[in-house]
């Protein structure tokens, strides 16, 4: 546990939250499995659970993004990046293979 998160570093603020006093008692026990105070077991852990799901969310909306669902505003809207060429790339390959695919039925007609 001893990678560094970008949230460790920079302006801190508290945060209370009222949990369950056998959740308390089961996080005090894992924490001292590690040998750390549970203040920083949690942290870590929720720093750890956020990075997570935000590179799940931005995945989700990059592939939203190669498959043409939403623009380049409105992924850089929510995402707060712009895309990357790659993915204008993919995305102009993504639309093309429709059009190639129906061109190509339309030939295989052609010939009969």
């Amino acid at each position: 546990m001893e990678e560094t998160t970008p949230y460790q570093t920079g302006e801190t603020t508290q945060f209370n939250i009222r949990l369950a006093k056998s959740l308390l008692y089961d996080m005090e026990y894992v924490a001292q499995h590690y040998k750390i105070s549970r203040t920083d077991w949690l942290k870590y852990r929720i720093a750890d659970f956020v990075k997570e799901e935000k590179a799940r969310i931005i995945n989700n909306f990059e592939a939203r993004f190669i498959g043409g669902m939403t623009t380049e505003e409105e992924f850089k809207n929510q995402t707060g990046i712009k895309p990357t060429d790659e993915m204008k790339k993919l995305r102009a390959s993504v639309n093309e293979a429709p059009r190639k695919y129906i061109q190509s039925i339309l030939e295989e007609i052609k010939k009969r």
